[in-house]
C-alpha cells in the first residue's frame, strides 16, 4: 500500500496561545493530521490490519511495531509537530492503541491514563486520532477541562465497562464535560492526567480511533509490553538512553 499524504497544510506547530491553552485545560482539539480524503486509505488499511494477528495476539495494541503504515500515521507532521510544541523536540514513541468501538460497544469509564501506566515519571502526550467520524451519536471522547491538575483515585469498574478500573468522580464537576467531535483525520491532544471517557456506542456506526503515546527521553519505561517491545525515535534525539530503542518497520503487514 502506498502511503497517503495530506493535501492540507497540517504542520500544527502550535501558537503560544495554543500551548498555554493545552497546559491550562489539559487538552487541545480539534487539530488536523490529514484530510478526510487522505484518511480513506489509512482507514481501509487499518481495518484490514486489525483482522491479522501480531506476535502478542493483541491485534489492536502497538501495531506500529510491525506495520509501516501505522508507523507512518504516527509520524505525520501534523501530529509530531503538535506534540513537540507542548513537550519539546525530543520525543519517543512508546505505545499505540486502536480503540475500535463497534455499534453496541461498551462504555469506557472516566479515567486518567496515568493510573494504568508503568512509567516514571508519568509524563506522556497522547494524540487520539479519528479514523471514523466521532460524534455524540457513536461515542466520541469526552473530557473535563482542568482535571489534569489533580490526581483522581481509581476504583473498581462495573462489568458493563470496557475497563476494570475507573476514576472516582465524586469530587469532579462533570457538568463541565465537553464532547470532542472529530472528523476523520482530526485528533485531540491531551496529557496523562486529563480525565476522559466515552459513552456506549448506541449508534449503528463504528467509531475507530488510534491513540498515539509519546514520552520524553527522561521517562523510564518500567515494564515493556512484550519481549520485542521497543521505543522509536519520533522526533529529535535520545540523550538519556534509559529505554530500549528500535527502528521503525519498513514494510506494511498487508
Amino acid at each position: 500500500m502506498s502511503t497517503p499524504t495530506s493535501d492540507l497544510d497540517s504542520s500544527n506547530v502550535l501558537s503560544s496561545d495554543q500551548v498555554r491553552q493545552f497546559h491550562r485545560d489539559g487538552y487541545l482539539a480539534p487539530l488536523t493530521a490529514c484530510s478526510p480524503e487522505a484518511m480513506v486509505d489509512y482507514r481501509e488499511h487499518c481495518t484490514a490490519l486489525l483482522k491479522t494477528d501480531n506476535e502478542t495476539g493483541r491485534r489492536e495494541h502497538n501495531r506500529h511495531l510491525d506495520d509501516a503504515t501505522v508507523w507512518s500515521i504516527c509520524a505525520l507532521p501534523g501530529i509530531v509537530n503538535a506534540m513537540t510544541s507542548v513537550l519539546g523536540s525530543n520525543l519517543l514513541l512508546w505505545r499505540t492503541n486502536f480503540f475500535n468501538k463497534e455499534p453496541g460497544g461498551k462504555e469506557i469509564p472516566w479515567h486518567q491514563d496515568r493510573n494504568y501506566w508503568p512509567i516514571e515519571p508519568e509524563i506522556v502526550v497522547s494524540a487520539w486520532l479519528a479514523l471514523d467520524r466521532a460524534d455524540t451519536e457513536n461515542s466520541c471522547v469526552q473530557v473535563v477541562p482542568g482535571t489534569h491538575r489533580q490526581i483522581i483515585p481509581h476504583i473498581k469498574a462495573g462489568e458493563e465497562m470496557a475497563f476494570t478500573q475507573m476514576a472516582d468522580t465524586s469530587g469532579v464537576d462533570l457538568s463541565k464535560t465537553l464532547d470532542i467531535i472529530l472528523e476523520p483525520g482530526q485528533f485531540i491532544l491531551f496529557n496523562e492526567r486529563t480525565l476522559h471517557h466515552s459513552e456506549p456506542n448506541r449508534s449503528n456506526r463504528r467509531r475507530m480511533g488510534l491513540a498515539i503515546r509519546a514520552i520524553l527521553p527522561q521517562v523510564r519505561v518500567l515494564e515493556f509490553d512484550s519481549p520485542s517491545h521497543r521505543l522509536m525515535q519520533l522526533s529529535g534525539t535520545d540523550p538519556m538512553g534509559f529505554n530500549l530503542i528500535g527502528p521503525p518497520p519498513t514494510e506494511a503487514v498487508i
